[in-house]
């Protein structure tokens, strides 16, 4: 859901561990640190016969940082972030019984015990007997999901995540946003279907698709639901967060929902909301406006190559002139950590430019919002997050207003006090405080939907 590529990352890649499938999930621990527990949370994420994930350590304002598993073998598994300074580690062994995770984590020749605990899937246990987990065939492969029915007929929302490779309950720094969203329906009298993207968790296939790819599986999806289980509801809407919103749109033209409803959904064109991000996220962080402008200049060279297809060599050099600046200012100890420098920066510039020249990418910052949605002649519900920092709800809501104007159906929006990108209830609405909110929606986040979607059902 973050679309910023310029920042500098100090990464690895995942390994095979198809052993280890078992291990993917949320798992809670600390650090002991001479008598002292540093929490930490890790996600692993299996896919593909890999496994990797992420960790965050709130206490240290840090959330999302990817981790790299370099041994899964028998009930051993290491697995390690990078800090700038060299590999953090953990040495681990997992004990499947009871679902642990021991051993020890080593950070520049320092050691200190660890532990990790799996979290249990979050939610009341009624509901999850009530869930039902499907494998839908589609064009490409196999799509994994989770169907919450209620007992009698009702309307079924399906739930789209945003970018980035997410799992079906869209769990973002430890926040199952659309795990408690489906409940949260399921309160109310509305069905719900919720699903892994390609690629992750269940489902297979690239994970680097198009938004129209992306439409597709969800055509597929509503078409197997609507066979296997369509005396079981009376209208199909979908939900989108994010990206998910133009997601939806796309499939809209082809199967006619009765509604859809838009979480944090951009109404700019993908390049003017990433300009847009990093202008609102460096003014939060006090970069220097000349920084912030050499990002943007940056940010339009990928944009040209992108849509051109010429060469991408000019924006390597230009990202191998900045990584080695900023390595030239690191203290010796640091640089001499990252051993070959001609290899290490080689690496950071494949990383970071990975998604800039994804199938993906292209599709986002050549799609215009404004002439998916004239496409589709249902109503639509636009809610916002006063804070959200992601999709900034002002530019938006310009854009909202434009189009209302032109449309001939329903356009509603509404802006949700003091929240996030996840409906949070924030105090800056900076990602990097999203681990560290509660978990759960802002107030009047959940009442939002229920009365347009109930509206729509007294038409």
């Amino acid at each position: 859901m973050i679309y910023l590529i310029t920042a500098l990352l100090l990464f690895s890649s995942p390994v095979h561990a198809q052993q280890y499938a078992d291990v993917e999930g949320v798992w809670n621990g600390a650090i002991n640190i001479n008598g002292n527990d540093l929490t930490i949370q890790v996600t692993f994420s299996y896919s593909d016969g890999e496994l990797d994930g992420t960790i965050n350590i709130p206490q240290q304002q840090a959330f999302n940082l990817p981790i790299e598993v370099t041994l899964a073998e028998g009930d051993e598994i290491t697995f390690q972030f990078e800090t700038g300074s060299g590999p953090a580690v953990f040495f681990g062994v997992w004990n499947e019984e009871d679902q642990s995770i021991l051993g020890d984590f080593e950070q520049m020749t320092q050691r200190f015990p660890f532990q990790l605990y799996k979290q249990s899937r979050s939610g009341v246990s009624s509901l999850d007997q009530m869930e039902l987990d499907l494998s839908i065939p589609t064009r490409v492969g196999e799509i994994g999901g989770t169907l919450l029915l209620q007992e009698d007929p009702s309307p079924l929302i399906i739930l789209l995540t945003g970018s980035g490779s997410q799992d079906r309950d869209e769990t973002v720094a430890g926040f199952g946003v659309f795990n408690e969203l489906s409940r949260q329906l399921f309160q109310y009298g509305y069905s719900s279907f919720r699903y892994d993207d390609r690629g992750v968790g269940a489902s297979t296939g690239n994970s680097d698709a198009t938004l129209e790819e992306l439409a597709e599986d969800l055509i597929d999806i509503v078409n197997y639901l609507q066979f296997e289980y369509g005396d079981l509801f009376t209208d199909v809407i979908y939900l989108g967060h994010s990206q998910g919103g133009l997601v939806a749109s796309i499939a809209a033209a082809e199967t006619d929902p009765k509604a859809l409803v838009f979480m944090a959904t951009p109404f700019l064109s993908g390049d003017k909301l990433i300009n847009q991000q990093i202008v609102n996220l460096s003014e939060a962080q006090d970069i220097p406006e000349d920084v912030v402008n050499m990002n943007l200049e940056y940010q339009e060279q990928i944009y040209e190559v992108v849509r051109s297809g010429s060469s991408w060599e000019p924006v390597e050099q230009n990202l191998r002139d900045r990584l080695q600046e900023q390595i030239n200012q690191l203290p010796e100890a640091q640089v001499e950590a990252l051993g070959d420098m001609d290899g290490f920066i080689q690496s950071q510039i494949d990383r970071q430019l990975s998604a800039a020249k994804s199938d993906w990418f292209k599709s986002l910052i050549e799609i215009q919002p404004a002439e998916v949605f004239k496409q589709n002649q249902i109503p639509i519900l636009a809610i916002f997050g006063e804070r959200d920092m992601q999709v900034y709800p002002d530019a938006n809501i310009e854009e909202v207003l434009k189009l209302r104007n032109e449309l001939d159906v329903s356009l509603d929006y509404s802006v949700i006090p003091e929240a996030n990108h996840l409906f949070q209830q924030a105090n800056s609405g900076l990602p990097s405080e999203y681990g560290m909110l509660d978990r759960s929606f802002a107030d009047g986040f959940i009442s939002a939907i229920i009365e347009w979607l109930d509206g729509l059902n007294e038409e």
